[in-house]
């Protein structure tokens, strides 16, 4: 279903810009830039039942979720959150339904798009260039920068994981990018020596690494969507993967037959020192709430993430330090409780090493 009175989307944008030539061919500049995004498509679960503590009827934009199946016979509403769960998370269980508390139980999900979202960014650009004698030319550009918005992406993924309190959602973007630094630079050969002809280019790129939302893996909340549920109170894309570092670069070198035929050969690496660049890691926790005595994973290969990894966690038994809740203490949360190995390892990587070899003639 689609909002009809769906208004249009609008942007709004400021940047200021500031060069200076500091000496003959040596120029800084520093920019600023922002750009706010008004109206954008937002998604929605209409099929949620109020959760525990909270009045059916309670309005989202300009729909009223939660009637008639709320609080009718059958269907009554959730029952008071078990003792390990997180407080101030919405709960949405109770014990005649324990797998969920849909309002309308034999719907499914009712999937909504309205157009409520917003998207915010902030950038600050340095930027460095140098040309010397038409030999030397080099290209450096740092940017720190803050991309937030709630939501906004009409996926199954993407729906609030608290319908009753779309505002939670508001968090970094997909697409946070902190700070990120790339120069280019090239060197051609001197016209009176065997170097002639010959060019050597570079591509340095640095980057801070891309947030990701610790997810749960299934419907721990109740309230029949497994795909939403984040693991605790963590706020959406608080995980942040891997930095990435990579080299590329080219030699090059043109041979001139007359005036009309040129032949050039090129030879390229990619990710020259051959770092295993992670792009995407794996964001399912496994279990509802944080487990362990030691920190809670914020990272790729921090301690937390490591100790999820080796299984450094059991069940509480009521003695020593704390670890996972036991199946009592999380009630009709499903299982399993303890997370999974294979938190935070990576799912996708960049490409490794890469040799490419040219040729172009021209006439």
């Amino acid at each position: 279903m689609v909002q009809h009175d769906s208004k249009i989307p609008y942007s709004e944008q400021a940047n200021l810009e500031i060069d200076r030539e500091i000496a003959r061919g040596l120029t800084v500049s520093a920019g600023y830039l922002f750009v706010s995004a008004h109206h954008l498509v937002r998604a929605e679960n209409l099929n949620v039942c109020p959760p525990f503590g909270a009045a059916a009827g309670t309005t989202v934009p300009s729909v009223t979720p939660g009637t008639p199946g709320c609080g009718v016979p059958g269907n009554p509403a959730p029952e008071a959150p078990p003792p390990a769960w997180p407080a101030g998370k919405a709960f949405f269980y109770n014990g005649v339904n324990p797998s969920g508390t849909p309002a309308f139980p034999n719907a499914g999900l009712l999937y909504y798009t309205d157009n409520t979202g917003n998207s915010n960014y902030n950038g600050l650009t340095l930027q460095l260039t140098e040309r010397f004698n038409k030999i030397f030319t080099l290209n450096a550009n740092y940017t720190w920068s803050h991309t937030f918005d709630d939501g906004t992406f009409t996926t199954f993924v993407s729906t609030p994981q608290d319908l009753y309190d779309r505002p939670l959602e508001y968090a970094n973007s997909n697409q946070d990018v902190r700070q990120r630094f790339v120069t280019n630079f090239s060197i051609e050969g001197p016209k009176d020596s065997f170097l002639r002809n010959f060019t050597f280019s570079n591509i340095v790129t640095l980057q801070t690494p891309r947030p990701f939302t610790l997810f749960v893996g299934f419907d721990a909340n109740g309230d029949t969507n497994p795909v939403t549920d984040r693991v605790g109170t963590a706020p959406r894309n608080s995980y942040y993967g891997d930095d990435l570092y990579s080299w590329d670069l080219r030699v090059s070198r043109y041979f001139q037959f007359r005036e009309r035929y040129r032949l050039d050969l090129m030879v390229d690496a990619f990710n020259v020192l051959n770092r295993p660049n992670v792009d995407e890691v794996t964001s399912v926790y496994g279990a509802a709430v944080f487990c362990g005595s030691g920190a809670i994973p914020q990272r790729y290969k921090d301690a937390g993430t490591i100790a999820t990894q080796n299984q450094a966690i059991a069940f509480d038994t009521g003695t020593g330090p704390p670890t996972c809740p036991s199946a009592a203490e999380l009630g009709p949360v499903p299982a399993p409780p303890v997370p999974s190995a294979s938190f935070g390892s990576p799912r996708t990587m960049l490409n490794p090493r890469q040799f490419q070899f040219a040729a172009k003639f021209s006439f």
